[in-house]
């Protein structure tokens, strides 16, 4: 093989190196999340699996809760904060790989292996997982593994690894109403919504006959939504620039915006008559992923995470739209600061000029496909 004249295959090794070198460098970064998910990890050490019957020590589901136990089993020749974040960055790779197989689907080169080379690269997905040590890559992979099977036109499977998604966070509902506008169109079968919560309950047994109780796991996520009481914890969202002081009325009146804002798209989605097309699955994908954060109130800095991965698979489809990834990277990017590195909030506020700006070019990309016949 002369890799000298397969550019793109070298240029996904060097690329690749370049994540890996940058990826160990990040391992050393600690923060408080990392310390507050480190009880969780000293929890399941002292108590072995029979931890993992406590529903109180961690509100995370038993999907990662296993991960993280299995992580302790290396706490005599391991690095605690390394263990826990070798967890999502593991799962990184496995989004790389399906983000080839993605690529795969339009491109019979060696572009697949670019792309999966710079998705293990972009910025906020290297530090979400091996510096922040954060598990929004968990859920992330499953989300890019569902919009591989509805690409392949296998939406059992798509609907399984969107209950996988749903297994490790409540995040994973951003992305619904994209799979609803599927079910409109008459793309998945109504049965196949069955498959949803199955694994998250399959993947609960374990604990249930350690001894925990199926309250605190059917509650898991609810529990999770009454957290916090901030119209936007750093979001690069329009909610930063609204003090929390009117909380209740702004709160209120988001989601009324949201839900008129949520049909409306669905309905201009129902009636198109257009044939669905990978670039229109991808651009709304994105649109889903960026349209709930954006338009929701109480979102958080990382909750744009599925529409950074969403805004990289858009550009596998439409390269013309590379700016939707540069931007979704520097939109996340400058929130990503704010809380690992104790920066100003105020840099939440230019990252919300952006994606209102990226939402607005979204949603007019992904309507213009569907006129398309």
């Amino acid at each position: 093989m002369n890799i000298k004249k397969r550019p793109y295959f070298l240029a996904a090794i060097l690329v690749f190196t370049f994540a890996l070198i940058f990826r160990t460098l990040m391992l050393g970064l600690k923060n408080a999340d990392l310390v507050f998910i480190r009880t969780w990890y000293d929890f399941l050490l002292a108590n072995g699996y029979h931890g993992l019957a406590n529903g109180e020590f961690s509100n995370y589901p038993p999907a990662y809760l296993y991960l993280l136990y299995i992580a302790t089993l290396t706490s005599k020749w391991l690095d605690p904060f390394i263990a826990i974040k070798i967890i999502p960055t593991a799962f990184d790779l496995f989004s790389a790989w399906i983000v080839y197989k993605i690529a795969r689907v339009k491109y019979s080169d060696d572009k697949p292996y670019f792309f999966a080379a710079l998705f293990f690269a972009l910025p906020t997905i290297m530090f979400n997982s091996s510096g922040w040590g954060q598990i929004d890559g968990l859920f992330g992979a499953f989300l890019l593994l569902c919009f591989y099977f509805l690409l392949k036109d296998r939406s059992f499977w798509a609907m399984a690894a969107f209950g996988m998604a749903l297994s490790f966070k409540v995040q994973t509902i951003f992305l619904l109403p994209f799979v609803g506008i599927l079910f409109l169109r008459k793309r998945i079968p109504w049965q196949h919504f069955l498959i949803v919560p199955v694994p998250y309950l399959v993947l609960a047994l374990p604990t249930i006959l350690l001894g925990r109780s199926w309250e605190s796991i059917l509650w898991l996520y609810v529990g999770q939504t009454g957290q916090f009481t901030d119209l936007a914890r750093n979001a690069p969202n329009l909610y930063v620039f609204i003090p929390n002081t009117f909380f209740h009325p702004v709160f209120e009146f988001g989601m009324g915006i949201f839900i008129l804002a949520m049909l409306a798209w669905a309905w201009v989605n129902f009636r198109a008559k257009s044939p669905i097309t990978p670039e229109q699955l991808a651009l709304t994908a994105l649109a889903s992923a960026m349209l709930t954060v954006f338009l929701l109130p109480k979102m958080h800095d990382r909750y744009f995470y599925p529409a950074d991965i969403f805004a990289f698979t858009t550009v596998i489809f439409l390269p013309e739209l590379w700016f939707f990834a540069l931007l979704s990277q520097i939109s996340s990017g400058l929130v990503y600061l704010i809380f690992p590195f104790a920066q100003t909030r105020l840099l939440a506020l230019p990252a919300a000029l952006i994606n209102t700006a990226l939402i607005i070019v979204i949603l007019r990309s992904q309507l213009q496909t569907l006129r398309k016949v």
